[in-house]
């Protein structure tokens, strides 16, 4: 099983209120995504780090009422990382960063803790960041 992290921008209080709530936002996302999510982060404009993450204990399909299928992850608590990493080069984050909540990008959770810096691991392609998820 992969060890991904979905990495999505929300307020600084969003992901503590889930925790609360016990599940985040559905989100779209394919079934091999979901099979390998194990926890989730929201990033916002004012964010200099990635500090916490919330465990995914599970996901369900979740359909919108325009028919549209979701995963709904459930959430149990928010764990700090052993060090903060920070976002990095804010240039080259452009463009690949989620700027709205229901943007995303997935990332595994081991290279992320290991990295620098989040803009570190921005694949690139041709000096330009490759495409958002939408």
């Amino acid at each position: 099983m992969a060890n991904d992290l979905l990495l999505t921008a929300h307020h600084h209080e969003a992901m503590a209120n889930a925790c609360d709530r016990g599940f985040w936002m559905p989100m779209a996302l394919t079934a091999e995504q979901a099979s390998q999510l194990t926890h989730l982060t929201a990033v916002h404009s004012s964010s200099q780090a990635i500090a916490l993450v919330a465990q995914i204990s599970s996901l369900e399909l979740w359909s919108d009422r325009d028919g549209v299928t979701l995963w709904l992850p459930f959430v149990d608590w928010l764990q700090p990382l052993l060090r903060p990493v920070p976002l990095g080069d804010r240039r080259r984050l452009q463009g690949w960063l989620p700027q709205r909540p229901q943007q995303r990008q997935l990332l595994n959770l081991e290279q992320l803790i290991r990295a620098e810096r989040l803009s570190d691991l921005v694949p690139q392609t041709d000096g330009v960041a490759a495409d958002q998820a939408a």
